[in-house]
């Protein structure tokens, strides 16, 4: 299949710059047919396998004969097989070679992927690809500049040409910086990491962000020339491209001299990841690097270096805590497996809200918060696990943040119904600090009451209001952070982020993706008790995405697009399949409205503006991720959102300070055993504590704080 692609893509490139359709397919269209024919004795021997096996164990089961004949008949036609694949494999092997050579005398170069030829292994696909970028960067780099600086350059060179050359730039130089991200994930998690390729990997990333925009400010010249009748800057150009070429060569040889496996990184998908990445548009020089330090020690820097743009993203990670094997819904759910797969994705985000991540009876979460640390993290909140005989387990919820954390309050609803009441569901709520002098962003993630079957959808709706009832008062009287005078009514001065699983389906149907009727009640109150507020997804997608219990189209019907974490019994209900349960509700800040508006809470323009929103699959490839045990990394889907940040300018320092309260089904008393663990929380290395000194108190900061404790010791 390798080869094939590699052949089609060769043959579409041969057919742009040398023949057309009718004549140049000729030579693919046996091995077209071929192909086909092997696809077809593909399954043949597929079920032959099977028929053998079949017939090994009942021999087996009724201790009876097995003829050896019937089984040499099934291996012999599987080498039959093997061999015709063998041969059609070489066959293609030459049609690319001809292709490419085809391709290089007609001074192209040839685009094929990562063939890696036959018997290939993965690893050696995925080196091999990375290698051809950058020998096919030296060499486009190479004859660009040779051109740029020929006396004649600005008249030889058209503006399109430029552009080409400076787009392939960005494009590698952006995928570079993908591949040092994984370099450094990979080297932060592992059990010995390299100082030397951690700092070298961070000091290489830093230089490619900082060439992106440059890349870009340059190609904006050029086209500003063109439209204006000029010539174009190609000093500029020359200049921007040699650094970008300087980069890369220098990208290689860090890899090349520090025997950097690159085997097992895989290409990132460049539309569906290194597009929305901060780095790829506007000032990337400006974002903060993991070891930059805030005043107070956190991150970011006093020159400002806050990021530009905040990347978020909520996900139910269905990370269970051990429990009876009645309560599950499959017979292994690979719980190790899937963190270990989901923490390689921790340094996309600058803002990590999860649910079903249960610190009881497991180490598994403590593991999580150490490498989320580690990764630039550092700032977290957790679900009190201090919450027996109540509930059996804690309420799963964490909070992941490299911008410091600046108040915090946890809520536990009364027990719900179903398996839902042994679980201490509620709410975290945190506000970041975003800026040196704000903005400031409240994010409150919560996981609402869950329906399990058609039956209880009455009992759990009621549930599910009651809860967003106790949420809704837990927020507005965490938030009051203007300076009015008691009295002058609560006016909120910063935007909130309000996410998690909500499990109401926003779904009309399964095929249709319009609001529900409980979607319109939920957003009427929210509307009505926090004000103005905005479904990001569903203002992106124009319908409400499928989150939870997707299918797929196959040749048989309607499938189950997960098979290995979804409740099989999910998929036999219309109203139970296909919903959209994950929400991000941005509510933007409240602004003054006119003269008897509280005078401490000025008229600001908006500071955090949302940007994108979109479903994000945590799909696992199955033919570069080999042996993994599941298709994606959760039975949800998550959802992420960038958040573009407008400084605030200086102003006289504010007196804000950290502020834990834990709040009870009431909404009123503090528990203080629960505040304990609610405290931000700053990783700390292996074998340190995770206690941290109590802020001094400020003026809005609640009384009687509990100290932050560390977490208890939790069995494996």
């Amino acid at each position: 299949r390798q080869a094939w692609d590699c052949a089609v893509r060769l043959d579409c490139q041969l057919g742009e710059a040398d023949r057309p359709w009718e004549d140049r397919n000729r030579w693919l269209q046996s091995l077209a047919q071929e192909r086909a024919d092997l696809e077809r004795a593909k399954a043949e021997v597929e079920t032959e396998l099977l028929c053998a096996k079949l017939e090994v164990q009942t021999a087996c089961a009724t201790t009876g004969l097995l003829h050896a004949s019937r089984l040499a008949d099934v291996l012999d036609a599987t080498l039959r097989f093997r061999n015709r694949c063998s041969r059609l494999g070489e066959e293609l092997e030459a049609v690319v070679q001809t292709a490419r050579e085809a391709l290089r005398d007609l001074g192209e170069r040839p685009d094929v992927g990562a063939y890696g030829g036959e018997g290939a292994s993965p690893s050696a696909v995925q080196t091999k690809r990375w290698l051809a970028e950058f020998e096919s960067a030296r060499l486009e780099n190479d004859m660009v500049l040779r051109t740029l600086r020929h006396a004649d350059a600005a008249k030889a060179l058209s503006a399109a040409a430029i552009e080409e050359a400076i787009d392939h730039n960005w494009r590698f130089s952006l995928e570079l910086v993908g591949l040092f991200e994984k370099v450094v994930g990979k080297q932060s998690m592992s059990t010995a990491p390299k100082e030397a390729v951690l700092e070298g990997a961070e000091k290489l990333r830093a230089k490619l962000e900082e060439i992106l925009p440059a890349l870009l400010e340059c190609k904006l010249g050029v086209l500003n020339a063109e439209a204006k009748g000029l010539k174009p800057d190609t000093a500029a150009v020359e200049a921007n491209v040699a650094a970008a070429y300087k980069c890369q060569v220098e990208s290689l040889k860090f890899l090349t001299a520090n025997n950097v496996d690159i085997s097992s990184i895989v290409a990132t998908k460049f539309a569906e990841e290194m597009l929305p990445h901060p780095a790829a548009f506007g000032s990337a020089a400006t974002r903060a690097s993991d070891d930059a330090a805030l005043p107070g020690g956190e991150c970011g820097g006093e020159d400002g270096s806050w990021p530009p743009v905040l990347r978020m993203l909520t996900y139910n990670v269905f990370i269970r805590a051990p429990a009876p094997q009645f309560t599950h819904n499959t017979d292994d759910d690979r719980k190790d497996e899937r963190l270990r797969r989901f923490a390689e994705h921790l340094r996309r985000y600058d803002v990590v809200c999860l649910q079903e991540l249960f610190g009881a009876f497991s180490n598994r979460r403590d593991w999580l918060a150490e490498v989320a640390g580690r990764l630039g993290l550092k700032h977290q909140l957790r679900s009190s696990t201090n919450v027996r005989p109540r509930f059996l387990v804690d309420g799963g919820l964490v909070v992941l943040s490299r911008m410091p954390i600046v108040a915090s309050a946890s809520l536990t609803f009364e027990p719900g119904t179903h398996m839902d009441r042994l679980s201490a569901k509620g709410a975290l709520y945190a506000k970041l600090q975003c800026g040196p002098e704000g903005p400031y962003l409240h994010v409150c993630t919560t996981h609402l009451q869950s329906t399990y079957s058609e039956d209880s959808f009455e009992h759990s709706q009621i549930v599910r209001h009651q809860q967003l009832e106790q949420l809704i008062a837990f927020l507005l009287e965490n938030m009051d952070d203007c300076t009015a005078e008691p009295g002058s009514g609560l006016v909120r001065r910063w935007p909130l982020l309000l996410c998690g699983t909500l499990n109401f389906n926003g779904r009309r149907s399964p095929m249709d993706g319009g609001h529900s009727a409980e979607y319109s009640l939920v957003l009427e109150l929210l509307r009505e008790r926090l004000g103005e507020v905005r479904d990001l997804l569903y203002d992106v997608s124009g319908t409400h995405p499928v989150t939870y219990a997707d299918t797929r189209l196959a040749a048989s019907g309607e499938v189950p697009a997960e098979r290995v974490l979804t409740n099989r019994s999910v998929y036999e209900s219309d109203s139970m399949k296909r919903q959209c349960l994950d929400y991000m509700f941005f509510f933007p800040q409240r602004r003054e409205r006119s003269d008897d508006s509280p005078s401490g809470c000025p008229s600001e323009p908006e500071a955090i503006v949302p940007a994108t929103c979109q479903v994000e699959k945590f799909l696992v490839d199955r033919t570069k991720d080999v042996g993994a045990p599941v298709t994606q990394l959760s039975d949800h889907y998550g959802v992420e959102a960038t958040l573009a940040v407008i400084p605030v300018m200086a102003t006289p320092q504010r007196a804000v300070h950290s502020a834990t309260a834990s709040v009870g089904a009431s909404g009123g008393e503090a528990d203080k055993a629960c505040a304990a663990e609610v405290e931000p929380q700053a990783a700390a290395p292996d074998g340190e504590s995770f206690d941290e000194a109590a802020p001094p108190m400020g003026p809005c900061d609640a009384p009687d704080a509990a100290p932050l404790a560390p977490p208890p010791d939790a069995a494996p």
